[in-house]
């Protein structure tokens, strides 16, 4: 099975890929824009696997999420992907809006044309 795992560099995002990778046969495919919360190096442990596949993709941009659904054809989806710090919503509380709002409806649609195709 191959996993598409949107905010896999996150604190959550890379403990559960590490999980599949080290015991799970899945592949997985990381899609993460790597923003303040992003830290690949969470994930070194794993990067040499061959079930593991990084893409830098921000969920707000529909063009290449769709780009990447037809790429790497996942069976399943797992959204993860979220902005989370307090204290940065209230410097910028549209960086919030356009990622857990708009991001996620941009990976809902996707997904579901992606499914009914």
């Amino acid at each position: 099975m191959r996993i598409l795992i949107t905010g896999g560099a996150g604190f959550i995002g890379s403990a559960v890929i590490r999980q599949y990778i080290n015991y799970t046969t899945h592949d997985v495919i990381n899609l993460d824009d790597i923003t303040y919360a992003g830290n690949l190096q969470s994930l070194s442990s794993i990067t040499d696997s061959e079930r593991y596949t990084f893409v830098q993709v921000n969920i707000c941009d529909s063009v290449q999420l769709k780009e990447t659904f037809d790429r790497y054809q996942p069976h399943a989806v797992m959204h993860l992907a979220a902005e989370t710090h307090v204290d940065r919503s209230i410097d910028d509380p549209s960086i919030f809006i356009k990622s857990n709002i708009v991001g996620t409806f941009n990976l809902l649609e996707v997904s579901r044309n992606y499914w009914n195709n």
